[in-house]
């Protein structure tokens, strides 16, 4: 019987042992889900988007972890689909048992994540452009970009100050492509530009050849591009081969170095692109010259904007905890909120009423002919955030992009 008893005893120590130890070995990891498109069309932004996310762990791991913690990434291929995101989102979340969702690139993708991290009450860290306003505002997630607005609006007003007042667009037809082309409508009113129309593309698209003669017949002073990666690079070609480029001025709302890196030298001097981050700013802020630093020692290339963005978003999140000194969700949100970043350019932080990510955005110039290496562009303008960003009761409001109908 004593033995038995002892047996026993051991038995509900053991068991008792494993109640307690298993919960406080999790607790032991920062558990990050990261969803990117490393698939489809903007499978290359994607890609970037994973490398900076895992230096930025790395990063902080070699540093101690956060709180003394080791931060893990799980990755997940979003494939550009909002279905497909929504389904590894839930993986990552109840199955993977993620602490913080991370990632995505497209606006039909970030608004299912969004709207699952604030009915989950997951803290969401978004790398793309987005419009966080009115009903999309959520507590729970933050913008890592400048908005489709805050792009369109720098690019426009340098446009329109430098190059001209007829334009017209080539736009891709969904949410990001739509919430650009309102933005350079509302620009044009305001800047005294002439809109001629507007030819919209699905995304995705290859062939621009039908698009491209009736755009330069309405003989504009210059020519937006309202699409990015594959679609941007196809339209480029095609305009170089038309031989448009050269004798208009090509303004792409955002654009990509991959992509002047492939087509070069067709990215030239009659190209033009806005970019949240470029590599180059290393010779104006110490802070790009760190980060540039230690992904170029990594990966042997520069970030990308679109990773830039996953870096800012994540090194972001695990200051705020560290900050927070605690991994509780509300704790960590406030301290987001009121958190001054000096990451990757100079100090920035998050407008409190929707979280978007309070940057400048940079205009550049194609070298063309002249570039060398990954030396593709030169900066030509960086305009501040108060010059292109709305106010926190216009934002709310969705002023003013609500006020102004696409043309069909």
């Amino acid at each position: 019987m004593r033995n038995r008893r002892l047996g026993l005893l051991a038995i509900t120590f053991i068991l008792g042992f494993v109640m307690v130890w298993t919960p406080v070995m999790a607790a032991d990891t920062i558990k990050l889900g990261c969803l990117s498109p490393l698939t489809g069309p903007y499978a290359a932004l994607g890609d970037s988007q994973k490398k900076n996310v895992e230096l930025a762990v790395e990063l902080y791991n070699k540093e101690g972890g956060v709180l003394g913690k080791k931060v893990e990434v799980q990755v997940r291929d979003s494939q550009m689909n909002p279905g497909v995101a929504l389904r590894k989102a839930q993986e990552l979340v109840f199955d993977q048992k993620v602490d913080y969702l991370v990632g995505t690139l497209s606006s039909s993708v970030v608004k299912v994540i969004s709207e699952f991290s604030a009915k989950n009450k997951i803290l969401y860290m978004g790398f793309p452009q987005t419009e966080a306003t009115g009903k999309d505002i959520n507590r729970y997630a933050f913008t890592g970009m400048v908005s489709p607005f805050m792009c369109a609006m720098a690019i426009s007003k340098y446009a329109f100050q430098n190059h001209g007042k007829k334009w017209y667009a080539l736009t891709a037809d969904y949410v990001w492509g739509h919430n650009l082309l309102k933005s350079w409508i509302y620009s044009s009113q305001t800047n005294g530009g002439e809109f001629l129309g507007n030819t919209y593309a699905p995304l995705g698209a290859s062939d621009f050849s039908a698009f491209l003669p009736k755009i330069i017949a309405a003989n504009p002073d210059f020519i937006v591009f309202n699409n990015l990666g594959r679609d941007q690079n196809a339209a480029l070609k095609q305009a170089h081969e038309m031989d448009i480029i050269g004798k208009k001025k090509i303004f792409c709302s955002k654009t990509e170095i991959t992509t002047m890196k492939e087509i070069y030298p067709m990215y030239d001097e009659n190209v033009f692109g806005g970019v949240t981050f470029y590599w180059g700013l290393q010779d104006k802020y110490p802070a790009a010259k760190k980060y540039v630093k230690a992904f170029w020692e990594k990966y042997n290339e520069p970030p990308l904007q679109d990773g830039e963005a996953g870096f800012f978003q994540v090194m972001a999140l695990l200051d705020a905890i560290k900050r927070a000194k605690t991994t509780d969700t509300e704790a960590v949100i406030k301290a987001l909120e009121d958190g001054k970043y000096t990451i990757t350019k100079g100090e920035e932080y998050y407008q409190k009423c929707n979280h978007q990510r309070v940057t400048s955005q940079i205009i550049l110039r194609g070298k063309g002919k002249r570039a060398e290496g990954w030396s593709m562009a030169e900066v030509v303008a960086e305009i501040p955030a108060r010059d292109i960003m709305r106010n926190c009761d216009q934002a709310i409001k969705d002023l003013p992009l609500s006020t102004i109908e696409l043309p069909k």
